[in-house]
């Protein structure tokens, strides 16, 4: 099972853990482990902080207003932004290309955001959610996760509010309505 590129979505069970009610976007999935982030959990500050902090020039108001993302529990302190692939404006090099979206971790990328030559359509993360081999297959079998394929319109939506709800409904489901108690009949 490959489930690059698409969308985790936590069930219930997860309700008392870091990832409860969070949309986790797998950008590498194979037989070592998984790798991605969470795409609706804001964090406490603003782009235009993070472009401060590393003394990167950005007076666009849109990109200084931007939302930066808590993208997982793994290494908070590491800074990542996804973007469409077909956005690339930075040397390929620096970055990690998956299905439709690319993925840097220099500050190479935030230069071009800030000087008005990088992508429209990103994300600022910080951290990352990783599952060792067997992990995540292990997790998805104790019904911790629903899976569905992910699509840009919601992994780059400027409501992180609605995320989660729009890729449940790819799915027909309405999360409100699942309970997180088992029944027997």
């Amino acid at each position: 099972m490959d489930l690059t590129n698409h969308f985790l979505l936590s069930m219930p069970g997860l309700h008392n853990s870091w990832f409860d009610k969070t949309i986790t976007y797998l950008f590498e999935h194979n037989d070592d482990g998984a790798f991605g982030f969470v795409i609706n959990r804001p964090a406490s500050l603003l782009a235009g902080e993070v472009f401060d902090q590393l003394d990167i020039d950005c007076i666009n108001t849109h990109d200084r207003q931007a939302s930066v993302y808590e993208g997982g529990p793994v290494d908070k302190e590491r800074g990542f932004v996804l973007f469409p692939s077909d956005e690339l404006t930075t040397d390929a090099e620096s970055c990690s290309q998956g299905t439709g979206v690319t993925l840097a971790g220099s500050t190479d990328i935030l230069t071009e955001i800030g000087n008005g030559n990088g992508p429209i359509n990103y994300l600022l993360l910080l951290g990352y959610a990783g599952w060792e081999a067997g992990q995540l297959e292990e997790e998805m079998a104790s019904n911790s996760w629903l899976t569905c394929e992910a699509s840009q319109e919601i992994l780059f939506a400027d409501d992180m509010d609605k995320k989660f709800n729009l890729a449940a409904s790819t799915l027909g489901i309405q999360f409100d309505l699942i309970s997180s108690e088992a029944g027997h009949a």
